[in-house]
């Protein structure tokens, strides 16, 4: 009878978590840890890309500006009309994102008249050929 008890006492206190809802749940709460991002584009990479694109479009190994030259309206800002040469309007302006101003045209005012000097990069971005206007795109200081 002892034997008995004994066993029925020792199953009892081993089955008797497992059957009152197993393990006990921790006490302490779980850190959620939240890492705030922005996206990369987030208004510097963008204007990063753009001058280096107008960067390696007009810096020319001689000074001189290069036969083509992004042109677009949709990068510059800043537009003020100076006058008029070989029949296109020619605009003071600035690229977006960058400090420096140039005078020069806006390809999609050229692309009506000769759009054989016109082309489309690869972004799409509208470049202008200088070349075959005879213009050059100027820096100003």
């Amino acid at each position: 009878m002892r034997r008995l008890f004994v066993t029925t006492s020792v199953v009892a206190l081993l089955g008797l978590p497992a059957f009152a809802g197993g393990v006990a749940e921790p006490v302490m709460e779980s850190n959620v840890v939240v890492q705030d991002t922005t996206s990369s584009a987030s208004g510097i990479v963008v204007p990063l890309l753009l001058l280096l694109l107008i960067a390696a479009a007009v810096a020319g190994s001689d000074g001189s500006s290069p036969p083509i030259g992004p042109s677009d309206r949709r990068i510059k800002t800043d537009v003020e009309w100076v006058g008029m040469a070989k029949g296109l309007p020619i605009y003071r302006y600035r690229y977006i994102g960058s400090a420096t101003r140039f005078e020069g045209v806006m390809a999609q005012d050229v692309a009506a008249w000769r759009p054989d000097a016109v082309e489309t990069l690869s972004n799409g971005i509208l470049a202008v050929r200088y070349d075959r206007l005879g213009l050059h795109l100027k820096t100003l200081h």
